[in-house]
């Protein structure tokens, strides 16, 4: 546990600030979560979260709409754009093939996950948790919006 703090400190100077709630020495299991926009106009962005093997990260969508191409497509959720539409969008901008565009994605280094509306994820690693919408780097100059995501995290 003492190392896991000392992770979360190390997170906090580097990544923007985690905020840690009910974690003791003396606790089985610990709870920390925060609240943070994503932006739809960049890439891969650091949540604040750092998590080890077998910890469980909650990702709930709050509010907030985005778009992958403000001319062109609506403004959505982070659950991403409905297969009629999301078939019209230039399939090669997707991060993760097999998710909609607009969807909300996330990874802990090299593990991706789609997190949507809302997602648990158990981490299989350990890393910085990382978030950002399905459309990839070389495609984003024409996106716009910004969603906010709630991330609790209990450890294991």
């Amino acid at each position: 546990m003492r190392s896991k703090l000392a992770t979360l400190f190390l997170a906090t100077l580097t990544a923007g600030g985690c905020v840690l709630a009910g974690a003791s020495p003396a606790s089985a299991t610990s709870h920390y979560g925060k609240s943070k926009w994503i932006s739809a106009e960049r890439g891969w962005q650091h949540a604040g979260v750092y998590v080890e093997p077998g910890d469980r990260v909650r990702i709930r969508y709050v509010t907030g709409r985005w778009t992958v191409d403000h001319r062109k497509f609506p403004y959505v959720s982070s659950a991403g754009y409905p297969r009629h539409i999301d078939r019209r969008i230039y399939q090669p901008c997707k991060v993760l093939s097999r998710h909609p565009h607009g969807s909300m994605i996330a990874k802990i280094n090299g593990d991706h996950y789609r997190v949507g509306r809302r997602a648990l994820i158990e981490a299989r690693e350990s890393g910085f948790l990382q978030l950002r919408v399905n459309d990839a780097d070389g495609c984003l100059r024409d996106n716009d919006g910004s969603v906010r995501v709630k991330i609790t995290v209990a450890d294991h």
